[in-house]
């Protein structure tokens, strides 16, 4: 059928996501940081620049955390390669082979084994400081051998590496905050909690006073951090939509093993206890036992501990769950197409998950699907705005 004139329809017009010539894209980002004064310093070995293409900029991509196979790390890729500059990652994880990321240097850097996480215990916590720790050391070396022009660093380890680099040899800094990363301090002991909170703020707000520019997910976000000294920019997670096209032509082409007369809901990404999973489980069991049509994909798994982990056997035995990893985007795409319901819920157990702004929200309505999605401010805002 055709995407009905909702929400679904009106979040279309949305331009495409871009992570650097935003000026002329979406994203507004200032022109000003795509010219470096910095002139063509070349690392020595095996980590020589490659011959740029636009004022010998290059442009470096860095995390301690997030792999370099994601979806919106791909897409921040792809679009600064398209504009001619030379473009560099170091993050852990393996570059997908594709074509359109052939010019693209990737230095791995290995993934940590653990990360924070709520009631994961102080001895876990700081094994992931050292994890951490140990990422940064390797993230500084490999930009010191690098010397990109910018640097655009997506958590506050990368960024604080980002800024020392700066006082090193000179690069302008753009910090991506994918989250509000003081709520990390959940993850310690009650006791320390205030005090890892106020740590975290502080040293946010003296990075903020070198960085280039900042870019927020939302305005909701964007106004929790009021206290950084710049007040960035505020770029949604919306997908890329010529990925994505007319539902009723797209399903010809799919061809997944679903039941043509259940109802399939699925969940692009992790289960997780603070999106929710523990209700969702319980739900669906109920509703199997009326409705016993309902499927329900996951894409991603199950990350963390669910205190309702004996449904997942259940459902799973009832053919009702069906469990799948990360999946590439191009087969995302199949799953979502076949799919008639999109579940997006979270449970506001911190600012991150009250304030949320989930990609896949956009990425089902870009697909044309009806959304089940949490009743937080943000999502609200989108329901509003939009009349979905």
């Amino acid at each position: 059928m055709d995407v009905p004139n909702t929400c679904a329809c009106k979040v279309l017009i949305f331009p495409v996501y871009s992570t650097l010539e935003a000026s002329c894209c979406r994203m507004q980002f200032p022109r000003h940081l795509l010219t470096s004064n910095n002139g063509p310093n070349e690392a020595g070995g095996k980590m020589k620049r490659m011959k740029s293409h636009k004022h010998q900029t290059v442009v470096c991509l860095v995390s301690c955390v997030e792999q370099v196979q994601n979806i919106r790390t791909i897409r921040a890729l792809r679009t600064i390669a398209k504009y001619g500059y030379d473009v560099v990652a170091i993050m852990p994880g393996t570059l997908p082979h594709h074509e359109e990321l052939r010019l693209i240097t990737h230095h791995p850097i290995p993934a940590p084994q653990i990360s924070f996480w709520y009631n994961a215990g102080f001895s876990n916590t700081l094994r992931a400081i050292g994890y951490r720790l140990r990422n940064s050391l390797l993230l500084a070396w490999k930009l010191v051998k690098i010397r990109p022009n910018i640097v655009i660093c997506r958590e506050p380890d990368s960024w604080l590496v980002a800024v020392l680099a700066k006082f090193w040899f000179g690069c302008k800094i753009v910090a991506d905050l994918r989250e509000i990363y003081e709520e990390r301090a959940l993850a310690f002991p009650s006791f320390m909690q205030n005090f890892v909170r106020k740590l975290i703020r502080n040293l946010m707000r003296y990075l903020s006073r070198f960085t280039d520019e900042i870019i927020h997910v939302s305005p909701e976000r964007q106004q929790v951090y009021s206290y950084l000294h710049k007040p960035g920019v505020v770029i949604g997670q919306y997908p890329e939509l010529h990925f994505f096209p007319r539902r009723n032509a797209f399903q010809q082409t799919v061809s997944l093993t679903f039941n043509h007369r259940s109802v399939t809901a699925i969940h692009a990404g992790a289960l997780r206890p603070t999106y929710g999973s523990d209700q969702l489980l319980e739900a669906m069991a109920l509703t199997v036992e009326s409705f016993p049509k309902i499927r329900l994909v996951v894409l991603g798994g199950i990350s963390g501990k669910l205190s309702n982990a004996h449904l997942v056997e259940y459902l799973k035995k009832k053919t009702v769950l069906q469990l799948i990893q990360q999946v590439p985007f191009l087969e995302l795409l199949r799953w979502l197409y076949a799919a008639d319901i999109g579940i997006s819920l979270v449970l506001p157990v911190d600012m991150n998950c009250l304030l949320a702004a989930p990609q896949k929200l956009y990425e089902y309505f870009a697909a044309g699907l009806p959304v089940v999605a949490a009743d937080v401010p943000t999502l609200r805002r989108i329901v509003a705005k939009y009349e979905c």
